[in-house]
């Protein structure tokens, strides 16, 4: 790990609903989030994400389900783990994987791409505590948010597909 940039940007902090609208709405209406990127299809990870920002800059991913089978669908159904996890951007995430192991973390799956961050890789980390952490390998990174003006069904213009 000698040389590697082990620097760790705060990306977001990830929130479960069972919809990207109803998460919105949340989020919207308890922390004044009024900023959205577009939202995103991602088969590979069997979720629909989008993320969105508050006034004071915050950034807050909001996951849903995309299948009865997807990974969230499990936590929603328990109502547990709504707040599911703070993730960073990294330059490199095999080094940075080897950190968190030997930290106490364990690789909860093997990295895999992700649409939202063109398909970079994102892998998720559990410790002793449940403390969920992701890492994504696209260190600069930057989502682009729009002002969006509520419609009636809720929901945006743009979804990104791949």
């Amino acid at each position: 790990m000698r040389g590697t940039d082990m620097t760790m940007a705060f990306d977001h902090l990830g929130v479960l609903a069972s919809s990207l609208s109803q998460g919105r709405h949340f989020l919207g209406n308890s922390l004044g989030v009024d900023r959205w990127t577009v939202e995103f299809e991602d088969a590979v990870n069997d979720v629909f994400v989008q993320f969105g920002q508050c006034p004071s800059g915050m950034c807050y991913e909001v996951v849903a389900p995309r299948s009865p089978s997807s990974p969230v669908g499990n936590a929603l159904k328990r109502r547990i783990n709504v707040i599911n996890h703070i993730a960073y951007r990294v330059a490199d995430l095999a080094s940075h994987a080897e950190r968190l192991k030997d930290a106490g973390f364990m690789a909860l799956n093997e990295a895999r791409p992700a649409v939202a961050y063109g398909h970079r890789y994102i892998q998720f980390f559990v410790n002793a505590q449940l403390f969920l952490l992701e890492l994504i390998e696209a260190g600069e990174h930057r989502h682009h948010f729009v002002q969006q003006a509520r419609t009636d069904c809720g929901r945006n213009a743009v979804t990104a597909r791949f």
